[in-house]
């Protein structure tokens, strides 16, 4: 986990208590020399996320010797992740080139990179939130109550820094509330999380963010 340190409280909670009652091998990656500069969202949110999440991801990355990781992003929560591939390459510096992937056509991938290649591998690329949460519904998956609506009418649909993710309007109080209503709604789903305005998410992406 990529720690901003700026994270909505109950969700590091959340984390750690997971972790520990499933036995989990945490591992925690946090940009501190930035942090220690004073980087935080009122320097502009795209900086904040490149210093904070970017950065401290690859500076993880470097520091464990990842060769690949695997992620949960879907192509259709936001723009630049529906140019994503399920095995997504990026170079020496982390960086990711969205306008030349290799294709994926049926069930034909691209496994093999050239030496120093870092691989990111996406296998729920293809999924939609509502099969997130009817996956959740039939394997009976626990998860954080920041989805749910607690009685003011609000909860979460995209979950991230607290100075930069908003609720969104909402009575689902229960899992199949969540997929009634998003059959229905014709909000996106990260709507609430401010670095997706304008080209942010396609600078962060370009750069190593996730």
């Amino acid at each position: 986990h990529v720690d901003t340190s700026y994270k909505i409280p109950a969700m590091i909670e959340y984390r750690d208590r997971v972790a520990r009652e499933w036995g989990l091998k945490l591992v925690v990656g946090q940009n501190k020399e930035a942090l220690a500069a004073g980087m935080n969202h009122t320097l502009g949110r795209v900086n904040c996320c490149t210093a904070l999440k970017t950065n401290g991801l690859k500076q993880l990355i470097e520091q464990k010797g990842y060769t690949g990781i695997i992620l949960g992003v879907r192509a259709d929560e936001e723009g630049t992740r529906a140019k994503e591939r399920y095995f997504s390459p990026r170079d020496k510096h982390g960086d990711w080139d969205f306008r030349d992937q290799p294709p994926e056509l049926w069930d034909q991938f691209k496994t093999t990179f050239p030496p120093g290649t870092h691989i990111r591998i996406h296998p729920l690329l293809d999924w939609t939130e509502i099969n997130i949460w009817e996956y959740i519904k039939f394997e009976n998956i626990p998860f954080i109550d920041l989805y749910l609506d607690k009685g003011d009418g609000t909860r979460y649909r995209s979950l991230g820094c607290a100075p930069c993710t908003t609720p969104i309007k909402s009575t689902a109080k229960s899992v199949d509330d969540i997929i009634d209503e998003l059959r229905h709604t014709t909000v996106a789903e990260r709507s609430g999380r401010a670095q997706d305005e304008g080209r942010g998410m396609e600078l962060l992406r370009k750069d190593g963010y996730m």
